[in-house]
């Protein structure tokens, strides 16, 4: 009987740990977000006298701002209490956070990229380079932000599973 219980609370330890590290992710995720509009800001006062790629890069921050108040908020998933109830509720809430995040994440950043397009084309002193440039980064980014989407779809699928078992055998 004790091995039960202790093997429940180690499951549930490891549980709470995996939901943990997906939690910080979507944090990193944010932050990184906040780099973009920092970058955008950076290329905007960089390039201060070419109108046009001021105008679009400060579109392109304001697009990704508007992006991360509506989409990346982290508010409503929080552990507020370390069971296993609250945990699974957290996994949920979780599962749907990532689910609007990743509907329009990608639409958010390829815009975002295409307001590099003037920067580029000048810095590489090529609208073929610098259009080139930026589709080229769109797939990649595009095909990286997939694998991690697949990773964490997995991982919070496994912990919602793992979570649902253990309260029917709690039950």
């Amino acid at each position: 009987m004790t091995t039960s219980k202790t093997n429940r609370t180690d499951t549930f330890k490891q549980q709470l740990s995996k939901f943990k590290k997906l939690l910080i992710g979507a944090k990193l995720a944010k932050l990184s977000s906040i780099v973009l509009v920092t970058i955008s800001l950076a290329l905007a006062f960089k390039s201060r006298d070419n109108n046009l790629s001021v105008m679009l890069l400060l579109m392109g921050a304001l697009a990704i701002i508007f992006f991360i108040d509506k989409f990346m908020s982290l508010k409503d998933i929080r552990q507020k209490s370390y069971t296993q109830m609250f945990l699974l509720a957290s996994i949920t809430k979780l599962k749907t956070y990532m689910s609007r995040r990743k509907k329009y994440e990608m639409y958010f950043i390829a815009f975002w990229m295409l307001t590099l397009i003037p920067f580029s084309a000048t810095y590489f002193s090529s609208n073929v380079y610098g259009i080139l440039g930026v589709v080229l980064y769109i797939a990649v980014v595009g095909f990286l932000g997939n694998l991690a989407y697949k990773k964490s779809d997995k991982e919070i699928l496994e912990l919602e599973m793992t979570m649902s078992k253990e309260l029917e055998n709690f039950i």
